[in-house]
């Protein structure tokens, strides 16, 4: 059951062994080592199988039931096999089979940092089997530079990949991370002993990354009644992502999952779930704050009664505060001042979709469907943002197709009865110019200005190629602001305040929160200091294909731990207010 207001992390419950989470992680496993040995059809086959799997959670257990996998989108006899096996024991032979031909280190390559599928498969080539250890050996003694296909400067990336992963440990990305506890928590709830569980930690608060897991659980009777937490423990055991459990006390369990990330289960009696979960939940200075509040009150928190998190913070003469801003900054103060952070912006408030590409760029479905997807989730308007000229590798479009694609996004709208946005993507080039034709600026009735090239400049050349995009007289929205990909590229190197500070006195700025999962960009503090400049906002999918306008729910969750209110973001407005607000009209 969700707390008031909760966004819940995740995909939605499947009940009994068809956990939707661990299938499609099997799937894409599967699909990296076709990848790896060359097989991109059957991969790609995977991989949307995979997705179709993750959309369709909740209707996972009566298509098994009934023998009707293969009614999913991109999933064949062959394919629907395959679930059925890894349902019935959690693996198949043909994945046994792969991992067997690729060493666990070849998995761990792909997943770094510019390294992917082709170099991964050419170190194992020419190398053999290896461990990441004895590959940075060999990349500090200056070996890997001498094979076909890498440098000195590849060797040097490579080494610098290997210490990250090093340094970073087992963090998972938030969906990664988001999919491990989903499937936890479905899988502790499927033992009578658990009277409640639910997703704890940074998952809960929407962290882009998260290096622990945690879950608080209830079971009845006494955690430290004999052989309780044992129960957990062997739970936990049974689950097929995790590899070791153990007991750290009679009320906190440590596993580890089969990608080597910490797991907490915090446990605890039905009547202390409120505190167990808000303690699980927290930044550990917002659970400090909540102790000393209540040793204020001459209690201990644990000790209060309190089956869930609105009763605990009622006993604490609190509002019940929204996992995302439980950050331990100002949150109890301006709950003390009378903010009970009810109006935080929610996704059911969107109006339009955001940020969208179709097949005229890089994109994988047709204006038509994407618009039909938009109004199919209740939106009234959705822009068709493909990128422009200058991204050449992904078929941005010069100033003619612009003109080619207004003609089919006009019969879009018409057959979907939706507003359908003509806009654009538009390159931030290295001189802080936008690349729009000047001549198609009043034609557009959005621009997106994007950094996607020449991410390597030092603060200052970023930082004024940035200024001088905000700066540019029409209204943009700054898209994915520092160009970060969650665990693989850093932020670009800028002074922030002084690029917002432009923007905001420019006066044509919006600031995009991209919910795409490898980018969640803006981060929530430069969206803090954002809001605070008084700029408005809005949130994005960055859809590439139809089920990804879901993606938007992601930004959602950034705009909530940057304390936005709905009159903050654009696209909760009237579809007409929308368009009046975006168009790029000049000053």
């Amino acid at each position: 059951m969700s707390e008031p207001g909760v966004i819940e992390p995740g995909i939605p419950d499947v009940d009994g062994p068809a956990d939707a989470a661990v299938i499609g992680m099997r799937l894409r496993e599967m699909a990296t080592y076709l990848q790896l040995a060359g097989d991109r059809f059957r991969a790609s086959a995977y991989q949307r199988a995979a997705q179709s799997v993750e959309a369709a959670a909740a209707a996972m257990p009566r298509l098994l039931h009934d023998g009707r996998l293969a009614e999913l989108p991109g999933v064949g006899a062959s394919i629907a096999r395959t679930i059925a096996e890894l349902v019935a024991t959690g693996t198949t032979p043909s994945l046994e089979q792969l991992r067997a031909r690729w060493p666990k280190a070849v998995l761990e390559l792909v997943h770094l940092p510019r390294i992917g599928v082709a170099r991964a498969r050419a170190l194992h080539d020419a190398l053999g089997p290896f461990d990441l250890d004895a590959l940075a050996a060999m990349c500090e003694r200056g070996e890997v530079r001498a094979l076909r296909g890498f440098s000195k400067v590849s060797e040097a990336r490579l080494l610098d990949a290997i210490r990250q992963r090093h340094q970073r440990g087992a963090a998972l990305s938030l969906r990664d991370a988001g999919d491990l506890a989903r499937s936890l928590e479905a899988h502790l709830r499927g033992d009578p002993v658990v009277h409640r569980v639910a997703i704890a930690g940074g998952v809960r608060r929407w962290l882009e990354v998260s290096e622990r897991v945690a879950l608080a659980a209830a079971i009845t009777g006494e955690p430290s009644a004999p052989g309780a937490i044992d129960r957990v423990v062997a739970r936990l055991r049974a689950h097929p992502l995790i590899t070791s459990a153990r007991a750290a006390s009679a009320s906190h369990v440590i596993a580890h999952s089969d990608r080597g990330t910490p797991v907490d289960v915090h446990v605890c009696a039905p009547a202390s779930f409120g505190w167990c979960l808000a303690e699980a939940t927290g930044a550990p200075a917002h659970v400090l704050a909540l102790r000393e509040r209540a040793r204020e009150r001459g209690v201990a928190p644990d000790a209060l009664v309190a089956p869930d998190e609105p009763a605990l913070y009622l006993a604490l003469d609190l509002p019940w505060i929204p996992p995302e801003v439980r950050d331990g900054s100002d949150e109890l103060a301006l709950a003390d001042a009378g903010d009970d952070f009810a109006d935080l912006v929610q996704p059911d408030d969107l109006t339009g979709a955001f940020h969208c590409h179709t097949t005229w760029s890089d994109g994988r479905h047709s204006v038509l469907a994407m618009a039909m997807a938009a109004r199919d989730r209740g939106l009234g308007l959705i822009t068709i943002t493909d990128h422009s000229a200058a991204a050449g590798y992904a078929g941005g479009l010069d100033a003619l197709r612009l003109r080619d694609q207004a003609l089919e996004i006009d019969d879009a709208a018409r057959e979907a009865g939706i507003r359908v946005l003509r806009g654009t993507e538009a390159d931030i080039l290295a001189d802080g110019a936008i690349d729009v034709p000047p001549s198609l600026i009043g034609a557009l009735d959005v621009i997106i200005a994007s950094v996607h090239q020449r991410h390597k400049l030092d603060e200052a050349a970023m930082t004024a190629r940035l200024i001088a995009a905000m700066r540019q007289p029409f209204f943009k929205i700054w898209g994915h602001g520092l160009g970060r990909l969650i665990l693989r590229r850093d932020p670009i190197a800028a002074r922030v305040d002084d690029v917002l500070d432009a923007a905001a006195e420019s006066g044509n700025v919006a600031i995009e929160l991209n919910g795409d999962p490898h980018r969640l960009d803006l981060a929530p503090e430069h969206a803090r200091a954002a809001r605070a400049r008084g700029l408005p906002f809005v949130l994005s999918s960055d859809a590439h294909a139809t089920g990804q306008l879901d993606y938007a729910r992601n930004a959602v969750a950034m705009a909530r731990r940057a304390r936005l209110r709905k009159h903050d973001v654009l696209n909760t407005r009237s579809p007409d207010e929308i368009i009046e607000a975006v168009r790029p009209r000049r000053p």
